[in-house]
């Protein structure tokens, strides 16, 4: 086990300042504007239900006193006690009952607002993740969004229902209670009054230990999420490299760390509550210490008040205690919450542009277009080529040359630093994003399988695609083949990641999606690059059709899908190396006619 302090191994991830609570807690508490009247009305209905809860102790102690002060026959006084006792009881239990359903008016009220309120959260986080700039994902986790996305806003939600009124609930009821204590006797209300000081330190010690717990808590979920997300998806990669001992003793460490910080925060909430009992107990025996030696009216033992206060004591501490078990929801929610509003302050991809129409791209230029991802290690240098509506333009290269970050820019996932990109004549930045995107089908190295039925991942859910639209491109693509091996056919559930499919069959069902979609430009993206002889040759005779009637931008290494292109660009360290056609490369003996040589002959 690693001797690194908790707080240091899981560091904070995100570069935000931490918020102050007041200011998360407005933040929070503009998610119920729009439901302000309703939490009104929760509120008032709940300071009801308190006070007529602080009243009762009150009631039951005016009548104890007045049974006690009774001096009669001992039949006399069983007729009036009963008499009273009869008579109150019908109006305590009316008293009781009343609070009990404006009670259940509140936590009904208040667990709608709250589902409303999380409702709208989860939406905008959800939505702003997926507007975020590509390069955000390469710098964190998914595991980690994942646990913004779900497990801190289900945290908040919890707040919402289970913190925020309730607490205003406890605080009305102890304020009654303290009116009530003062209203009964201003002199023994001084003994509770003495033990608020002590009260004060408990709960700020509590308050401050506990919000540095559930941070460090919430550190490691994420950090947990993020390892079980990431070894889940390469659970093939851990057996076949046999470090599943490795791992399993780093997620055992992990675990444990997320034992200890746990205790640790019960280790605190046990300190207060063990607290709030003791200073219970002492203010019970106070009390009675002070009615019977210091009786300021000396008639002897108050039996009523010492009977009210008591109640008071007990119901003065269950108030306090609940309130630490709300505070304990509060603070998560607030560390949850400061964590989910880091995601939110992460600036989005523009789409400031001005709203041009973007129906069809007849033209692409790119103009002296410089590109770094970071700083100023330059990916690309001062490329210059265009793209004109009916050709196909195949990008080669090596590894690193920048072939795909050409596609990055061209669909705006990145942005360029020097030059200018041109769609239709016209800057690319002056489109819209959702109108610019429309416009490309794309075909990835590795094909993106959604759990589905096969034609669902081929229209990507869409349920009003025709079906002769579909069978067109299979025929196309040459899945038939795949269809054949399912009794089901196109109606065949695939698994998660396509699981239950060979890469050349993710690959043609992603290459038909792009066919039964088809926009101004198609994009292939290495599509041949990790798949067997048989599928590459389908997919060469289908892009074969395809390529005569589309215009595409194709990277490819396999040189035998990019021989009937229109022209050949040849990247090498971000520049043009070479460019012409299939033949004319050839014919120069350059780095093009290298790379044909080293895949086709011996």
């Amino acid at each position: 086990m690693s001797n690194i302090p908790l707080h240091k191994k899981y560091s904070r991830e995100f570069a935000q300042p931490k918020s102050a609570d007041r200011a998360i807690i407005w933040r929070l508490l503009d998610y119920l504007r729009p439901y302000a009247g309703w939490a009104i009305i929760s509120i008032l209905l709940l300071i009801v239900a308190k006070a007529i809860e602080a009243f009762v102790p009150v009631y039951i102690g005016t009548i104890a006193q007045k049974i006690i002060n009774t001096s009669s026959s001992p039949e006399e006084y069983k007729k009036t006690v009963f008499s009273w006792v009869l008579s109150n009881s019908f109006m305590i239990v009316g008293l009781l009952i009343s609070g009990y359903i404006l009670e259940l008016m509140t936590l009904v009220i208040k667990s709608w607002i709250g589902q409303k309120a999380i409702h709208t959260m989860r939406v905008q986080v959800y939505r702003h993740i997926l507007h975020l700039y590509l390069k955000y994902f390469d710098k964190h986790a998914v595991g980690q969004l994942m646990t913004r996305t779900i497990h801190d806003v289900d945290q908040i939600s919890q707040m919402y229902t289970e913190s925020i009124i309730p607490i205003i609930g406890n605080i009305v009821l102890v304020l009654g209670m303290i009116i009530g204590l003062t209203f009964i006797d201003w002199q023994a209300a001084l003994i509770f009054l003495f033990l608020i000081p002590i009260l004060v330190w408990f709960t700020n010690r509590f308050r401050r230990l506990q919000r540095q717990c559930y941070d460090l808590v919430r550190n490691i979920m994420s950090a947990m999420n993020a390892f079980v997300q990431e070894h889940l998806m390469g659970a093939s990669i851990v057996r076949n490299f046999g470090i599943q001992n490795r791992e399993k003793k780093t997620y055992d460490e992990m675990n444990e760390d997320n034992r200890i910080a746990n205790l640790e925060t019960l280790h605190h909430f046990a300190f207060f509550i063990s607290g709030i009992d003791f200073l219970q107990s002492l203010s019970l025996i106070l009390l009675f210490v002070f009615l019977v030696s210091f009786n300021p009216y000396g008639t002897g033992f108050q039996v009523g008040v010492f009977f009210t206060f008591s109640l008071y004591a007990t119901m003065l501490f269950r108030p306090l205690v609940d309130l630490a078990d709300r505070y304990n929801i509060l603070q998560s929610a607030l560390s949850a919450a400061d964590r989910v509003f880091g995601v939110l302050k992460v600036h989005t991809e523009p789409d400031d542009s001005e709203e041009l129409p973007l129906n069809e791209i007849s033209s692409i230029e790119f103009d002296d277009v410089w590109f770094a991802y970071e700083d100023q290690h330059w990916i690309l240098k001062g490329l210059s080529f265009s793209l004109q509506k009916g050709e196909s333009v195949a990008l080669v290269g090596v590894t690193g040359s920048g072939k795909t970050s050409v596609i990055n820019l061209l669909m705006r996932l990145y942005d360029f630093q020097k030059g200018t990109i041109k769609i239709n004549g016209k800057d690319i930045r002056s489109y819209p994003l959702h109108a610019l995107r429309k416009q490309f089908s794309v075909v990835l190295q590795d094909p993106v399988i959604f759990s589905g039925t096969i034609e669902e991942n081929i229209t990507l859910f869409d349920g009003k695609m025709p079906k002769e639209k579909i069978q067109e491109a299979i025929d196309l693509v040459g899945l038939k083949g795949l269809m054949g091996r399912f009794k089901s056919g196109l109606q065949h559930l695939l698994l998660e990641r396509g699981s239950n499919l060979s890469l050349g069959e993710m690959q043609l069902i992603s290459l038909a999606r792009a066919i039964v979609h088809p926009h101004s430009v198609l994009i292939l993206d290495e599509a041949t690059a990790n798949i067997d002889t048989h599928t590459e040759q389908l997919i060469r005779n289908a892009l074969k059709k395809v390529l005569k009637q589309s215009t595409a931008l194709v990277i490819a290494h396999r040189l035998s899908t990019i021989q009937d292109s229109t022209r050949i660009i040849v990247l090498h360290n971000g520049v043009i190396a070479e460019q012409g056609s299939h033949q004319e490369l050839l014919a120069q003996k350059g780095i093009y006619e290298k790379l044909y040589r080293v895949q086709f002959l011996p």
